[in-house]
């Protein structure tokens, strides 16, 4: 059991880095919500760049909260687990 939590605790780790890693990736070459971004200061008022601009950072928030996500969950859930696994081997050997 021990051995299986800390090869589960490794898998979420890496998951988690990579989902990071690519909705980083993926927020680092989003020039579509700058480019709207622009648009939409140049003219606050007008009802099509507000809409486009609304549009365009519900995806750029989502991709931050991804690598927020990405990194607090599966570090901390990983860390979790290979805790566990240690307490389990632990308690094993003293038992």
């Amino acid at each position: 059991m021990p051995t299986l939590l800390r090869a589960l605790g490794v898998i979420v780790i890496a998951l988690g880095v990579l989902v990071a890693a690519a909705a980083g990736w993926q927020l680092a070459t989003d020039e579509r919500f700058r480019d709207v971004a622009e648009a939409y200061a140049r003219h606050p008022d007008h009802a099509l760049f507000q809409s486009e601009y609304w549009v365009a950072a519900a995806r750029h928030y989502g991709q931050i909260a991804a690598v927020l996500g990405g990194l607090v969950g599966g570090l901390s859930l990983g860390a979790a687990l290979l805790a566990l696994a240690e307490l389990v081997r632990r308690e094993r050997r003293a038992g």
